[in-house]
C-alpha cells in the first residue's frame, strides 16, 4: 500500500473540518451584554433565508451557514430579496457582515443581493442604534 504524503493527509483533514467563520462578538459591547444576542439572532436570520433560498432555487449550500446561530432565529422570518433603491456597501460594518456571509459559504451572487436587503440594512441600522446607546 502505497504511503500518505503528509501534504495530502493535511488537506485531507482540511476539507473534513468545517471551516464556517465564526460570528464575532460586537467588540464595541461587552461580551455579556444582552445586546450581543440580539445582534446575532438578527444575523443569524439574515443566514437561515438564505439557505432557504439557495435549497428553493435548487443550489447548493457551500459551508454551514448557520453554524453557531440559535435554532430560534431559523423562524424568523428576514426580507432578503434586494431593494431597488440601496446605498453601496461601505467599509465598516457593512462590509464585514457582507465579507462574513461570503465566508460562512454564502455563493457572492446572493451575498451581493443580501446586500441590498431589507433584512441586512435593518441589521446596520439596529447596530448602529444599539451601539449608539452605549
Amino acid at each position: 500500500m502505497p504511503a500518505f504524503k503528509p501534504a495530502f493527509f493535511a488537506l485531507f483533514l482540511l476539507a473534513a473540518c468545517d471551516q464556517t467563520a465564526a460570528i464575532a462578538p460586537q467588540p464595541d459591547l461587552p461580551a455579556d451584554d444582552p445586546r450581543q444576542a440580539e445582534l446575532l439572532a438578527a444575523e443569524c436570520t439574515i443566514y437561515f433565508a438564505a439557505v432557504v433560498k439557495l435549497e428553493a432555487d435548487g443550489r447548493t449550500v457551500n459551508g454551514n451557514p448557520t453554524r453557531g446561530c440559535p435554532a430560534e432565529a431559523g423562524g424568523i422570518p428576514a426580507d432578503i430579496n434586494p431593494m431597488v433603491s440601496v446605498p453601496s456597501v461601505t467599509p465598516g460594518y457593512p462590509q464585514t457582515l457582507y465579507d462574513r456571509m461570503v465566508a460562512r459559504g454564502i455563493p457572492a451572487d446572493l451575498a451581493g443581493d443580501i446586500a441590498k436587503s431589507k433584512a441586512f440594512w435593518d441589521l446596520v441600522a439596529k447596530r448602529d442604534s444599539l451601539l449608539a446607546g452605549f
